[in-house]
């Protein structure tokens, strides 16, 4: 009879542990992120794995960007915030590197090739009166009634350029302009209509 009563003791523990809200799963991906699955099928944001980068990364990172000790360096892997075909940037894959830091203020990720070249860095900007007086005025100029919602300054070995995502109710215009103001590329989304133009240089 005891030996009944804790198999059912048991098996409900089992039961109630296999079916709570919080059983969850964690499985490793081939980019050495951590993927943590539910038990509804859902999953949570991966983790990065940490690395240390090879030294002529480290060495060509530290010559660019002098003033910064804490580096986070992990393997490339996509960024959903970040538009690298509209940035006109190679494709990387899971054998290059990132390098993700915080400098003047502004939150940066750089990214570096497997032969260890530098590709690119974009910093997230949030204080929108830093930009450059031509770049605000452009904005002001072209997008009256808009508000400015985002901005990242994206860096190569060609330019430096803003992002800017503007919205004025349901419209969305995005533009990428050099430090001068003029306008590289923009898409937008106005009356439900997408349009996506490149200014030829």
């Amino acid at each position: 009879m005891k030996a009944k009563s804790w198999l059912v003791i048991a098996t409900k523990l089992f039961i109630a542990s296999s079916c709570g809200e919080n059983s969850t799963k964690t499985t490793e991906t081939g980019t050495g992120d951590t993927v943590t699955v539910n038990t509804d099928g859902s999953t949570n944001t991966p983790t990065t794995t940490s690395i240390v980068a090879p030294e002529p990364i480290q060495t060509s990172f530290r010559q660019k960007y002098p003033d910064v000790r804490d580096v986070t360096w992990s393997r490339y892997e996509p960024v959903t915030t970040f538009d690298w075909e509209w940035a006109g940037w190679p494709a990387l894959d899971t054998s290059d590197y990132v390098a993700r830091f915080n400098w003047n203020n502004s939150d940066y990720w750089a990214w570096y090739d497997s032969e260890y070249n530098w590709i690119g860095s974009v910093a997230t900007i949030s204080d929108f009166n830093s930009l450059p007086a031509s770049v605000n005025s452009r904005i002001s100029a072209d997008y009256k009634g808009y508000t400015i919602e985002s901005v990242d300054l994206e860096n190569d070995k060609d330019k430096n350029a803003y992002e800017i995502d503007l919205v004025q109710g349901d419209d969305k215009v995005t533009l990428l302009l050099d430090e001068n103001g003029r306008i590289l590329k923009k898409k937008s989304r106005i009356d439900g209509e997408k349009t996506k133009t490149k200014v030829q240089q």
